[in-house]
Parts: structure tokens; C-alpha cells; sequence
């Protein structure tokens, strides 16, 4: 069995400016696993995604693909590598239909015409594998909940060739039904040799589905481990480097001066609104 990573980045590091988002980060990403990457707000997570995506580049270091050289000038070169990444900001055009949405790139014609017939049954079928089944693809993604809308993102990702494929935050905005959907589809591409790095924040989803998890902190890439014999407590003591219910030591504050002073504020009248002194006194003094 080939042992090659199907993605491995080594001494990845970012800055912006004078702020350094990733420091000497090496990783790596197995044909037919799930890795999870966690860590604190700023550790780094998105960014390192981002790097593996195209979509941002690295200052220093070096990626494979599949054990070639890879270096991804924007997001259409990583997808043509069979590189896709789900971002957790929605990433569709309101003013489309569902079918348009997901096959936008490569739409069916017939003619020199759009062949909607086409269209609609490719549609269902990428609809189908993440359990919108019964969606009409005919619909404008403007009538969707944020919660389909982001199964829509995902389908379209899964519709197109895959390898490497990066989710961030994907449950974010989804109902229950529709994460064990998500978690179904991709067990089902586990089992094709799919290789998906998942970034959670929540821990539980992570023993759930994942096979190792990588823990950023502060841009270091501090841990990888199997995920069914890491805790969830052992998992939260490497983000933040430190035990659990540990307090950390915070310099004491002295109040400065006044940096705003405000009285009798009050705003000329209109049709609609005013505000008195009085009136703005009683809220600027009541408590937060």
C-alpha cells in the first residue's frame, strides 16, 4: 500500500506584516482519512487551509500533492489539481438557481444553448448526495436558509473531481438532519480514497469522524494525534497550553484619565426622532 500523503506541507510559514500567523508548520494528509485541524480563534487554522487552497500564498516552505511538487497560484490551479475547499462564508450568487449554482463552471449546452435538461438531472444527483433530494434546482439560491445554502456550497464541491477536500466550519449553520447528511457523504468518500481535512470548533463532532487531529496554537502546529485515543480535555489543555480550570496570570490595570466625556448630548429635532439631555443622561447612566 502506497504511503505517499496525498497533501504534506513542510516549513509553512505566514505573515501579515508584523504579525506571524504560521511558523514552521509541517503536515500532512492521508488518501481515505479524515484530519481534523483545531485550535483557538487566530491560531491559524483558516490560514493554513487557505495555503493548501490557493487562495493565500506562503511566505516560506514547501507543499506535495500526491508526492509531486505542488504550488497552487489561486483556487482555479488547486482545483484542477483535484483540490477543493468548502469556505465557511457562503461563496454563492444570490440571483442563480440551485442548478446554476452548482454546475456554474461547466454548465451543459446543447445547440450553443444552456441544456437546462441536462442540468436539472446533474442537479439532482448532486443533491442527492448531501440529502436535498426533494430540492428544486430551478429554485434561486436567494430563497434558501443559510443552512441550505452551505449543503448547496457542499454539494457543488462533491460534484466536481476530488482529492483533497477542505471543510471549514461546515456545520456551522446546518440542523441536525442535515450534519448527519454531511457526516454520511463523507464516510461515503472516505471509502473512494478522498482525503479531507476537516477544521471544527466543535470537539465533539472531531471524535466523531475524524481519524487524527492536528492542534494549532498561536501558529505552531503543537500536536498530531490518533482522534479516538485523544480526549477531548487532552485535546483543549494543547489549544491553550495550559491545564484546564488553570487561571492565567493577568497584569494588574490601573484606570487611565478620562478618554470621553460626554454631557447634555442631544440631536436637532425631526419628523421621526428626538432625544432629549434627560433622556440620553438616563441611558448613558443605567447599566450595561
Amino acid at each position: 500500500m502506497d504511503a505517499t500523503p496525498q497533501l504534506a506541507a513542510s516549513g509553512l510559514s505566514k505573515s501579515y506584516g508584523p504579525v506571524r500567523v504560521l511558523t514552521d508548520v509541517a503536515f500532512d494528509l492521508r488518501r481515505g482519512e479524515v484530519h481534523a485541524l483545531v485550535g483557538e480563534n487566530g491560531a491559524g487554522k483558516s490560514t493554513l487551509s487557505r495555503i493548501f487552497a490557493g487562495l493565500t500564498p506562503a511566505d516560506t516552505g514547501s507543499l506535495k500533492l500526491a508526492g509531486q511538487p505542488y504550488h497552487p497560484r489561486d483556487r482555479r490551479d488547486a482545483e484542477h489539481h483535484g483540490v477543493r475547499m468548502v469556505l465557511q462564508e457562503l461563496n454563492l450568487i444570490s440571483t442563480l438557481t440551485v442548478a446554476e449554482s452548482l454546475f456554474l463552471d461547466r454548465l451543459p449546452h446543447r445547440g450553443g444553448w444552456i441544456d437546462h435538461t441536462v442540468l436539472r438531472r446533474q442537479a439532482h444527483a448532486a443533491l442527492a448526495r448531501v440529502g436535498l433530494a426533494r430540492l428544486d434546482p430551478d429554485r434561486p439560491i436567494a430563497s434558501l436558509g443559510v443552512g441550505q445554502q452551505q449543503m448547496v456550497e457542499i454539494a457543488a464541491g462533491l460534484a466536481r473531481r476530488c482529492d483533497v477536500l477542505i471543510l471549514d466550519e461546515p456545520t456551522a449553520s446546518l440542523t441536525q438532519t442535515e450534519i448527519d447528511h454531511l457526516f454520511a457523504q463523507i464516510a461515503s468518500l472516505k471509502a473512494t480514497g478522498t482525503a479531507i481535512l476537516y477544521i471544527s470548533h466543535r470537539l465533539e463532532e472531531i471524535r466523531r469522524i475524524a481519524d487524527r487531529v492536528s492542534i494549532l496554537r498561536d501558529g505552531r502546529l503543537v500536536a498530531t494525534q490518533p482522534a479516538a485515543a485523544t480526549s477531548l480535555d487532552a485535546i483543549v489543555r494543547l489549544m491553550v497550553g495550559r491545564e484546564l480550570g488553570q487561571e492565567t496570570a493577568r497584569p494588574r490595570r490601573t484606570p487611565g484619565p478620562v478618554a470621553l466625556e460626554v454631557r447634555d448630548l442631544c440631536r436637532p429635532p425631526s419628523s421621526t426622532t428626538s432625544v432629549s439631555p434627560r433622556t440620553v443622561a438616563k441611558s448613558w447612566a443605567s447599566p450595561a
